[in-house]
């Protein structure tokens, strides 16, 4: 089940992960997804970045292509074990 605290934990363990990673682990939509990282957003603890990995040509070809949305986990890390 999808919760911020789950989304929360699942952050925390892996440090970053692309939203479409996590909406996959959750098995949840993106936008949901988002509601619950814009939560730990506004509270310093997670901030995006953005892969520029997507279209070589910058969004101008007229493909589908999306710089990828990374998450990354900035407050205290949980170590594992």
């Amino acid at each position: 089940m999808m919760t911020p605290s789950a989304v929360r934990d699942y952050l925390r363990e892996r440090g970053s992960a692309p939203l479409s990673d996590v909406a996959l682990h959750f098995d949840a939509g993106e936008d949901a997804v988002r509601a619950a990282l814009d939560l730990w957003i506004g509270k310093g603890r997670v901030r995006a970045l953005t892969d520029g990995a997507g279209c070589s040509k910058a969004g101008t070809c007229g493909c589908t292509c999306k710089a990828e949305e990374i998450f990354e986990w900035i407050g205290e890390r949980r170590l594992a074990g």
